[in-house]
């Protein structure tokens, strides 16, 4: 008699595939930062529907007689699991992703209290988000703005949190399925309670910076079956400042602001900001202030392919801001000044032309005044005179 131990229920596709930069000759070791081995993951979400690739490093055992010589690992949504070959890990994966996302839905982002390492997890039901641990029929939202509320009410009357904290938000990256910080949070100077974290993905065309609409799902067959609706792609574009150009194009049609400039992109990460520097030219123009604490603010202006004026100022990460013209932009980021603290009022912030130096300018360490004789020139002999070769009189008498 045959029986099925697994309740009917398929395993998760993964797949081991090895990675191209990693290989190695005969006797050489690869660097301690590039994995060997990538564990393809079937899920559906994302951008572009790719499917997320887990990372596998090898490293070696450091114990003074280890049994295993060596250790494969990979991280799967803020856990790192380890084994001792590749195969084990893949059913380590394949049991941890059971754990995580029992309905084969994995979690939209987390809510982590960073001094007790305690995370809440937003999980979507339905047609709505939900946090497991917050019981209640009421406690259900349609986006991530409305759950932040009840979840950190429930941190801060736990002890978790305490009074003016913030938590950790972490998010889920659909390309390979680890934990890190949003790529940015959009908010609105119009709207308070706006709240749209973002994630970097990778789409066909590249890699692309998109909302977090709904929340990635796994497969257990890897191709999709004739018929079966296609998924459409949560919004995405190139880097934060086209995003936040179509998110404020969006709203404005809905009614729900007055100017798409209002619209901000905060706690941008570093390296989403550097993509935005690569896709955006340098002006002559930048935007000067000085601020209540005697400090004097230059913000330098960029322009989009579109024309368009960006500014970033660090605050909490990169603050990006995007506008019409300079003046506009100008305005956008006086009233942000100006409920930051930092400005009494916006028009105190102004679009001034930068003085650049000319191309050919000298150094001047490189002038030296004195007479011919101080830089070892004969008496009488002008220094751009050179002096006659052999071979140039030959050239003249020719």
């Amino acid at each position: 008699m045959v029986t099925d131990q697994t309740g009917g229920i398929e395993p998760v596709a993964v797949d081991i595939e090895r990675n191209p930069g990693a290989v190695l000759e005969l006797g050489a070791e690869a660097p301690p930062d590039v994995p060997l081995y990538v564990l393809r993951v079937g899920v559906r979400g994302g951008f572009g529907g790719t499917r997320a690739g887990l990372p596998v490093y090898r490293r070696d055992n450091p114990a003074p007689h280890p049994v295993l010589k060596e250790i494969y690992q990979c991280e799967v949504a803020g856990k790192v699991l380890e084994s001792a070959n590749i195969y084990a890990l893949r059913e380590k994966v394949q049991r941890q992703l059971d754990v995580i996302a029992p309905a084969r839905s994995l979690p939209l982002c987390y809510f982590r209290a960073p001094r007790y390492d305690y995370s809440l997890g937003v999980h979507q039901e339905g047609a709505h988000l939900v946090c497991p641990v917050l019981a209640g029929p009421r406690i259900r939202a349609a986006n991530l703005a409305e759950i932040r509320e009840p979840v950190l009410d429930h941190l801060r009357a736990a002890g978790y949190l305490v009074a003016d904290e913030a938590p950790e938000v972490l998010v889920l990256r659909p390309s390979d399925l680890r934990l890190v910080p949003p790529a940015a949070v959009i908010r609105s100077l119009e709207e308070r309670n706006l709240w749209l974290p973002t994630v970097e993905g990778t789409s066909a065309e590249g890699p692309v910076v998109g909302l977090l609409s709904h929340p990635t799902e796994l497969l257990t067959e890897v191709r999709r079956r004739r018929g079966a609706p296609a998924r459409d792609a949560p919004p995405s574009a190139v880097d934060v400042t086209a995003l936040l150009r179509w998110v404020g194009g969006e709203m404005m049609i809905r009614g729900r602001l007055a100017s798409p400039w209002s619209l901000y992109a905060g706690e941008v990460r570093p390296e989403i900001w550097a993509r935005t520097e690569e896709l955006t030219d340098p002006t002559s123009r930048t935007l000067l202030a000085h601020l209540d604490g005697g400090t004097t603010l230059e913000v330098p202006v960029r322009h989009t392919a579109a024309g368009e004026a960006v500014g970033a100022i660090r605050d909490v990460g990169v603050a990006v801001f995007l506008a019409g013209d300079h003046d506009a932009l100008a305005a956008v980021i006086g009233q942000y000044l100006v409920r930051a603290g930092f400005l009494r009022d916006p028009a105190d912030l102004r679009p001034e032309v930068v003085r650049e130096a000319p191309a050919e300018r000298l150094d001047p360490d490189s002038i030296r005044t004195g007479t011919p004789a101080d830089f070892g020139a004969e008496p009488g002999k002008e220094l751009s005179q050179l002096e006659k070769t052999h071979e140039d009189r030959e050239v003249e008498t020719t």
